[in-house]
């Protein structure tokens, strides 16, 4: 069975979030892939010392086909701001992908992880109602739409410290929780302990559907569906 390393190394929730969606996609497609992960302690402990990043993806490639880096992608001013950084992650990654010979790859994620979570607004209405059945409710259903981008890649902030996909989640959150409890909206700190924070994001992606025309909805979540499906169809990944 082909095998796959995803390597998200800002956060161990991001891993657990992208490895729950990376099994989502690997089972809405039928493919057989094992997946497996690597940590941010571990990125950072490896990528301090000289060529260590390089000799890790090296030592993960005796047991796996890929490895795959995933970070966050925000505004293209951030972007810009990181590839001048020297030690940015993109700029340690980078080096290492282009020297690995199509065996690692690096998909920046558009506009964040949360981006990816958003394709799926009424499973994300889902998880903040706990209550799975209203993905058959028309009030939810019509709710969600209501708030459901068309791309989420598109969900951009305007300017550094702008808001982006992160913020849309919050304030969308918020929104789920009033319309379930309207009370809670002459409850402004009760309202911002229960809206959605980082922490949360593997167990919203756990509540997420996915199929080919959700997937289509962020440019980088469909290019990660791709090398899935690829690697697990044998073909080579370039």
């Amino acid at each position: 069975m082909p095998s796959v390393l995803l390597w998200t190394p800002e956060s161990d929730h991001d891993r657990d979030a992208v490895c729950c969606i990376a099994q989502k996609i690997v089972e809405y497609y039928k493919c057989n892939l094992a997946i497996s992960s690597g940590t941010k302690q571990g990125f950072n402990d490896v990528a301090r010392k000289p060529d260590g990043l390089k000799k890790a993806v090296n030592i993960y490639l005796k047991s796996n086909d890929l490895v795959i880096f995933l970070i966050d992608a925000d505004s293209p001013q951030s972007q810009a701001q990181r590839g001048k950084e020297k030690n940015s992650l993109i700029n340690r990654i980078k080096p290492v992908v282009d020297a690995s010979e199509g065996k690692a790859l690096l998909i920046l994620i558009l506009q964040e992880l949360e981006a990816w979570l958003l394709v799926d607004c009424l499973g994300i209405c889902c998880y903040f109602t706990k209550n799975p059945e209203i993905r058959n409710n028309p009030e939810w259903i019509k709710f969600a739409n209501k708030y459901q981008p068309g791309q989420t890649h598109f969900i951009v902030e305007a300017e550094l410290g702008g808001n982006n996909a992160k913020e849309y989640l919050k304030d969308f959150s918020k929104e789920i929780l009033i319309k379930k409890n309207p009370n809670l909206r002459n409850k402004p700190k009760n309202l911002k302990e229960l809206q959605y924070s980082e922490d949360q994001s593997p167990e919203v992606a756990k509540s997420i559907e996915l199929s080919n025309e959700i997937i289509k909805r962020n440019e980088s979540l469909k290019e990660f569906s791709l090398c899935l499906q690829k690697l697990a169809q044998g073909g080579e990944n370039s």
